[in-house]
């Protein structure tokens, strides 16, 4: 058996014994992939990750870190 991720360079061969390594991996991508809720606002309501992997709140304009942190208070 052989597995590419679509979304970074990992791959791996070998037998359904050892297929928990994948499943392992795609959970990296599946915390990167959800969006955090604002601590301020207590809301979802976020826009994509930027280069520097932070999402703006849309309801207080924010910048969130992936727990939903503020990083950078808009003035």
């Amino acid at each position: 058996m052989k597995y590419q991720c679509e979304h970074c360079d990992f791959h791996w061969e070998g037998t359904s014994y050892t297929f928990e390594k994948v499943r392992d991996h795609e959970k990296i991508h599946l915390k990167k992939s959800t969006s955090p809720r604002c601590k301020v606002c207590n809301t979802r309501n976020v826009d994509q990750p930027n280069s520097n992997h932070q999402w703006e709140c849309k309801t207080c304009g924010n910048l969130l870190d992936a727990n939903g942190q503020v990083v950078n208070l808009e003035k």
